[in-house]
This record gives structure tokens, sequence and C-alpha cells, in this order.
């Protein structure tokens, strides 16, 4: 248990440095930008 807990909050610390220090990608936005391109690229359906 104390090894999680050591482990979670290490994790935690690393993780809160990174992302004030670099340039971390906003990662659920980069996934909208994927399905807004695919949805884009999808055919038209054809009405005749």
């Amino acid at each position: 248990m104390f090894q999680f807990l050591l482990g979670f909050a290490v994790g935690n610390v690393v993780g809160m440095y990174l992302a004030q220090n670099y340039d971390v990608p906003n990662i659920a936005k980069k996934i909208e930008d994927i399905k807004k391109d695919v949805e884009a690229k999808k055919k038209p359906p054809n009405d005749k």
C-alpha cells in the first residue's frame, strides 16, 4: 500500500513539474481535431 501511495505521489509531482515547465500537448483536444478531420473526409451520400 505504501509503495502504491509513494508511486502515485511521485507521479503527480513529476506530472505537475512537466506541465508547468514544458509545452505538453492537450491529448483530448488532439483527439477531437482528429475526429473532425475524419468526419470532414467522409464522402457525402449519393442522392439520386
